[in-house]
Order: C-alpha cells, then sequence, then structure tokens
C-alpha cells in the first residue's frame, strides 16, 4: 500500500445548477471557507483583458478557481484535468467543417485541451510544468494520481484543477449526464514543518482491486467526485473514498 501525506492549504470550487452559480473559497492558512454567490459574467477578473476576451465559461471559470488557489508571486506546477474538455467550441467548429464555413481560429486554438493552461501561464508568468489529463469518468481521479506523483518526487507546490460544463444539446440523447457546470482547484503542498500548524495533514492510501470494487459505482461521475471531495473538505468527516474504475485513493484527515 502507498501511504502518501499532502496538505490542502487552499482550493476554489464554483458550481452552475439550475441557473444559479455560486463560489467556495479556502484560502491559502486562512481557517475560514466562504461561500458566496457568483456572476458568471464577472468570472476570472484577475486574467488580463486581452487574455480574458478568449476565454468562454469553460475557460473563465477555471481561471476563477485557479486564481484562488494561487499564492502571491506563485509558480506552481498545474496539472489540469477535464472529461469533455472545451467541448461547446469543438462542437462549432465541427458544424463549421460540416457546412463549410470558414473556422474560426479563435476557437480552433482555445478548443485544445490543455489552452487554458497556456493562458494562465502567460497570465501568471508561471514557468514550471503542467499536465493536462482526460480519462473518461476517471479524469479527476487520475489528475489526483498524478498531483500525488508529482509532489512526492518534488516538495514544490502542485495545484489540481479540474473544470468540465454540460455536453451540448446534440449529446442529449446519447449521454447520460448531470446538467451541472463544475470547477475546482486545490493547492497541495509537502507535509513539512514549514506548514502552519493550523493545517491539517492528510494521507493518501491507494486501493486495491477488491477495495475499489466493494467501492466504485459504474455512474460515478468527475461531477460525482469533485462535489464529495468539497463536501469532504467542508465538513468534519475524516475520511473518504474516491475511487475510479482503474485506481482510488483514500483520504483521512489528521488535525
Amino acid at each position: 500500500m502507498t501511504l502518501l501525506c499532502a496538505r490542502m492549504p487552499g482550493w476554489a470550487f464554483w458550481e452552475h445548477t439550475d441557473g444559479q452559480s455560486s463560489l467556495t473559497i479556502k484560502r491559502n492558512a486562512d481557517a475560514q471557507i466562504a461561500t458566496e454567490i457568483s456572476d458568471p459574467a464577472k468570472l476570472a477578473q484577475s486574467i488580463k483583458p486581452a487574455w480574458r476576451r478568449r476565454l468562454d465559461l469553460f475557460g473563465r471559470a477555471a481561471a476563477e478557481v485557479l486564481t484562488h488557489a494561487l499564492d502571491g508571486a506563485d509558480n506552481p506546477r498545474i496539472v489540469f484535468c477535464s472529461q469533455h474538455g472545451n467541448i461547446e467550441r469543438t462542437v462549432k467548429l465541427l458544424h463549421q467543417v460540416a457546412t463549410d464555413d470558414a473556422l474560426s481560429p479563435a476557437d480552433f486554438s482555445m478548443s485544445v485541451h490543455n489552452a487554458f493552461i497556456g493562458v494562465a501561464s502567460i497570465n501568471w508568468s508561471i514557468t514550471e510544468s503542467h499536465t493536462a489529463i482526460s480519462a473518461g469518468n476517471d479524469s479527476l481521479v487520475s489528475a489526483l494520481t498524478e498531483t500525488l506523483a508529482q509532489l512526492a518526487t518534488d516538495p514544490r507546490p502542485v495545484i489540481l484543477c479540474f473544470v468540465d460544463l454540460p455536453l451540448p444539446e446534440i449529446y442529449r440523447d446519447h449521454v447520460k449526464q448531470s446538467d451541472v457546470g463544475m470547477a475546482l482547484a486545490i493547492r497541495f503542498e509537502a507535509a513539512t514543518d514549514k506548514n502552519p500548524g493550523m493545517e491539517p495533514v492528510f494521507t493518501f492510501a491507494d486501493m486495491t482491486a477488491e477495495d475499489r470494487q466493494k467501492t466504485s459505482t459504474a455512474t460515478t461521475t468527475p461531477f460525482d467526485q469533485a462535489k464529495a471531495l468539497v463536501a469532504f473538505l467542508t465538513s468534519p468527516s475524516t475520511q473518504i473514498n474516491m475511487t475510479g474504475k482503474t485506481t482510488g485513493w483514500v483520504l483521512s484527515r489528521h488535525d
């Protein structure tokens, strides 16, 4: 069994459901967790205007949560994950191809899976590496695995950033999915003596295939996992299972 330790001193979670958006923030070294109503039109104000104009809701939601996971003049590694990516732009491009319309250069460039992280790197002068992951329903769990692996080999901070929006209408008859949009960014730091004493240490134990079979469900999605992870971080619960088809982690809090 692999047992890893880390702290999660800062994170942010944006959710859009039933026509209303909310933003929950836990800032670095701040014990308080605040939730506020969020206006989608005002997301990503920390992105420079020239770049912000290139971002649609997908990119702005990701930028908003990433903003709150950064710490000053930060230069963290970033693990970005999304099951579907910016599929609205992709569908728009496919429609333009099918109808012999001219392709939009902006939509083409921003439809690339890691395009948002490129914008974020330029905006915040982040020169460290970034990793982009898409692994179906295991996208968030796989990103967590990558984040922990990077932190285990190098103690410098890593930020996990997840975003997904509802699929376009054309997919509704083919894919069962939620109408909820989400973005989540969590800052991971090594559990050293330099960390503030107020921050709990989290241990991560990998699950065996047998354990995953006992707890996994075929309908689990990154939306479900993100929601459950935030519920864990905002509650006094001491343990949660993050389970995927190919890997899984048991998260335990040690205050």
